[in-house]
């Protein structure tokens, strides 16, 4: 009886290691594919809604930035989403006068731009600031409703500070006393009879 020699033990932890082995590989090929797939929606949706930001999908592919480009060399995109967060959540902007918000905007459009330029980093597209800015197009109506949303959210939060609207809660007036009934005197409760006027030509004796 010979004994088995390497090459058939090898040849046995090929066939018996070779399906787990290529399992394995094929799970981490389609982790890797479905991490990538996630960032690269993130991208897509943050530039289809770079002219109207506050959508919905927007918001949540922007808020899903920290979670999703978490790796290390994803850290200036993380930086880029904290100073538009720093600047959007900035309570002194609430209450500002008109020419004071739209220098923060145009401040918030900026940080937006650079936040755009770091996302298409991160996934391999690179960016320039002038395509950021102007290779886009946005119906004038979905931008004019965008900001009146705005400026009715700011104004609305001007209205109900301290400088704004206050309501001032009152006591209702007491209704007046009732006026007490009127007694009437005892020659006014004598009931007299009607003087009648005498029929025409009728002439008195006296």
């Amino acid at each position: 009886m010979t004994h088995p020699t390497w090459f058939d033990w090898i040849t046995v932890a090929a066939i018996v290691l070779g399906p787990i082995l290529a399992l394995l590989a094929q799970r981490g090929l389609d982790s890797l594919r479905e991490k990538q797939k996630r960032r690269f929606n993130v991208y897509v949706t943050a530039m289809s809604h770079r002219a109207t930001w506050l959508h919905p999908d927007s918001l949540r592919a922007l808020n899903s930035i920290d979670t999703i480009f978490d790796k290390k060399g994803d850290k200036p995109l993380r930086d880029a989403w904290a100073e538009v967060l720093a600047h959007v959540n900035n309570p002194s902007v609430q209450g500002a006068p008109e020419g004071e918000l739209d220098a923060w905007n145009n401040r918030l459009w900026d940080r937006r731009i650079d936040l755009y330029q770091a996302l298409g980093n991160a996934v391999g597209h690179k960016h320039t600031i002038d395509y950021l800015k102007n290779h886009f197009y946005a119906p004038r109506l979905h931008v004019d409703v965008e900001l009146e949303q705005t400026q009715i959210r700011q104004r609305l939060a001007k209205a109900i500070t301290d400088e704004g609207l206050k309501v001032v809660v009152t006591e209702a007036p007491a209704p007046p006393l009732p006026t007490p009934p009127r007694i009437a005197r005892p020659s006014e409760s004598v009931n007299r009879a009607p003087s009648i006027p005498p029929p025409p030509g009728w002439k008195s004796n006296s």
